[in-house]
């Protein structure tokens, strides 16, 4: 019996010991989990699974509001957890008009206690586990004072006590059905078949690059679609066009920042290399460009001192390019005004490369305290950055008449 179908089995007795009188209904996946030979078990600690994660949220008590924000397309539910004041009402416009009308206020109303709001989601990816592992120790750690192995951070208990705090731990709930618990230990090739997927005809890989040649990826012509994208085959990442959103994850998310007045954002994934936060994207507030740039220097600052970041890196210098690219962060943007920025965890090595020729081999193999430290180290140095200076300059009390 499979993975994915344990889940399935499992789920009844997950939504039955949280009260639920019937389980939801939750489809079999169209493709059987991936097997990759030789894989070591996941620490007790390292919880992934689709019923790992619904079991926590479900449990969570200290939270002061939960909300399944959407169903995947197989039927699982997506949570976004609130610590926190969040019972003001709806905003009276978006954000959009908002920030040219005659008082800030019509959107950002009265923030409660006078505090921010940070968002933190990941699992955008499903074959990427790592920063969701984190989210779940982060969330047993507001839960219960100590994370899953048992150990606790009193510096991030109070950074995430300044703000008001969500968290999402996995988004994208159809490609972890059917992903690894882990890609620990793997090559560079194993790594993009488990993540983009397979080509029926030959038995080639997808690829990272070829994934986004296709929006669905054609799930007819794959032997195995990777947990790179839902079930339905879309990259959620990069369902960005504004007025053509393809999924309710994506909807989801940005309805989350625009109804709750998100200030900055967290987007949890992982890759091939060592961790690090990236640059932002370049279509953004220019202001946002440039304090994300400030930002991702401090947390991959803190990732260095902390052996994870192999370079030291340079504070970023005037001028110094943004990411070309155009994803989910941008529309983050477009939804709150929030500053947006990627976490890429590691799955294994810094570069398992494992190309003809290359002559790099890795330095380092990550430990799975490794993999899943990130998430804590680079929350710290982006909260701590909203105290000094906040992420929004959210303009005067006066009222602006035209």
């Amino acid at each position: 019996m499979n993975t994915t179908r344990k889940d399935f089995l499992g789920l009844a007795g997950v939504f039955a010991a949280a009260g639920c009188t019937s389980a939801p209904s939750i489809k079999p996946p169209r493709f059987k989990p991936i097997e990759i030979a030789g894989l070591e078990p996941k620490p007790d600690w390292w919880k992934c699974r689709p019923d790992e994660i619904i079991a926590l949220c479900e449990g969570a008590k200290k939270c002061s509001r939960k909300e399944i924000i959407c169903h995947t397309p197989l039927g699982y539910p997506v949570y976004a957890l609130f610590y926190g004041d969040f019972s003001e009402p709806a905003p009276q416009t978006n954000w959009s008009a908002g920030q040219g009308s005659t008082t800030y206020r019509n959107y950002y109303g009265r923030a409660q206690g006078g505090k921010q709001t940070f968002y933190f989601f990941s699992g955008v990816h499903g074959a990427e586990p790592e920063s969701g592992v984190g989210a779940a120790n982060i969330i047993q750690m507001l839960e219960t004072g100590k994370d899953f192995r048992g150990q606790s951070d009193p510096e991030l208990l109070e950074l995430i006590s300044k703000y008001r705090f969500i968290i999402t731990p996995c988004v994208n709930m159809d490609g972890r059905s059917i992903s690894p618990d882990h890609l620990r230990g793997v090559d560079w090739v194993t790594f993009r078949h488990a993540s983009q997927g397979t080509w029926k005809a030959d038995g080639s890989r997808v690829g990272w690059r070829g994934s986004k040649s296709w929006f669905p990826l054609p799930l007819d012509k794959v032997s195995y679609p990777g947990g790179y994208p839902n079930s339905e085959g879309y990259n959620i990442m990069h369902d960005a066009c504004p007025g053509d959103l393809r999924t309710a994850e994506a909807r989801a998310i940005l309805n989350v920042c625009s109804r709750w007045r998100v200030d900055a954002a967290l987007n949890g994934h992982s890759y091939e290399s060592a961790p690090s936060i990236l640059r932002p994207t370049g279509i953004d507030y220019p202001e946002k460009l440039a304090r994300g740039l400030q930002i991702r220097y401090k947390c991959n600052k803190a990732l260095y001192e902390k052996g994870l970041y192999l370079t030291k890196p340079e504070p970023p210098k005037p001028g110094e390019k943004v990411g070309r690219g155009i994803n989910l962060n941008n529309l983050i943007s477009l939804a709150s005004g929030a500053l947006a920025l990627t976490l890429e965890c590691t799955v294994s090595f810094d570069c398992p490369w494992q190309r003809p020729g290359d002559k790099r081999v890795p330095k380092k193999k990550y430990t799975f305290e490794e993999l899943a430290a990130p998430p804590a180290i680079v929350l710290k140095e982006y909260l701590k950055d909203g105290l000094e200076k906040p992420f929004l300059n959210r303009g005067p009390e006066t009222v602006y008449q035209d």
